[in-house]
């Protein structure tokens, strides 16, 4: 479950920020940066630090999103906004991880806001981060009573069922729950795992001119609808190796199995969402789970 944080990018549409969201276009880069101008001349403008925050996540620049919370948060310690843009910044930045300071972050922003909705939910993903799927339980069952949007009913629908039945919280015997901000990978490869080391063909390098959002993720060939597993992470990662597993899955019951073959993609989005666009970069590649090792994945083309 610790894992299942980084699932929020790919999923979360819920329209919290609909003034930046709908602002990326072709002047949304004046519009930020008459933002900047105007707090360099107001520091003190918290209102105008929350949204130059939103802008740079609109725009996935998460550094930047990071810097303009952290002000918008000194300026007002009890800011349920500050803490919780904050913690998405640096959850992203992360790679899609909930790591142990962002969590604290969104406990605080519920402090603060407690009935806010995208506090449970990011609260939510840290209870379950850290094992307290009873937290995490209340948390999500709460934010279903608001009547959220389909796509995030059916996301909090898959996260309560994987908790388990009421009163089956504990962690099995023999078992705990991974560290936060780590991944039920990294404490030892198990035989459902993909390994891929991320490259890019040397003629496209000069097209990745900022950081953009790169998803991994893998398919049964020809397959339509969810991944059986993805994750979300920026081009910072290529040249890194990425492991996907059975904690990345997207739906119950739809996991990656020792024997399966499945095909693995890497996707560079300059539109910031999964489905694919025009201009996009990616490669592919076919895994026999459970056979192969650590395989090159290069991103050698461009979708039209």
């Amino acid at each position: 479950m610790a894992a299942a944080a980084g699932l929020y990018p790919l999923w979360s549409n819920w329209n919290w920020h609909a003034p930046e969201q709908g602002a990326a276009g072709p002047d949304v880069g004046a519009m930020v940066a008459k933002l900047e101008k105007r707090l360099r001349d107001e520091p003190n403008d918290i209102a105008g630090w929350l949204m130059l925050g939103r802008s740079y996540l609109t725009l996935n620049r998460l550094d930047d999103a990071i810097v303009a919370y952290d002000h918008a948060r000194r300026l007002d310690g009890k800011s349920a906004e500050a803490a919780l843009g904050l913690g998405e910044a640096m959850s992203l930045r992360a790679g899609g991880e909930i790591t142990q300071p962002a969590a604290q972050l969104f406990e605080e922003a519920l402090v603060y806001a407690p009935a806010n909705p995208q506090a449970l939910l990011y609260g939510g993903f840290a209870a379950a981060t850290r094992g307290d799927r009873a937290l995490a339980r209340t948390r999500w069952q709460a934010l279903k009573s608001m009547g959220p949007p389909p796509q995030i009913a059916q996301l909090l629908d898959e996260r309560i069922a994987e908790l388990g039945p009421p009163g089956a919280e504990a962690a099995p015997a023999g078992t705990s729950a991974s560290p936060a901000g780590t991944s039920a990978s990294q404490g030892g490869l198990s035989a459902a795992d993909v390994t891929v080391n991320i490259r890019i063909a040397p003629a496209l390098k000069s097209r990745l001119v900022s950081e953009a959002p790169l998803f991994v993720f893998a398919r049964e060939p020809g397959g339509q609808g969810p991944p059986l597993a993805a994750k979300r992470l920026t081009s910072s990662a290529i040249g890194t190796q990425v492991h996907l597993s059975q904690a990345d899955s997207m739906l119950p019951g739809r996991t990656l199995a020792s024997g399966q073959r499945v095909s693995i993609t890497a996707r560079v989005s300059f539109s910031g969402r999964p489905a694919p666009a025009a201009g996009d970069l990616y490669g592919e590649l076919t895994y026999d789970v459970g056979r192969d090792g650590a395989r090159d994945l290069v991103i050698d083309r461009v979708a039209e």
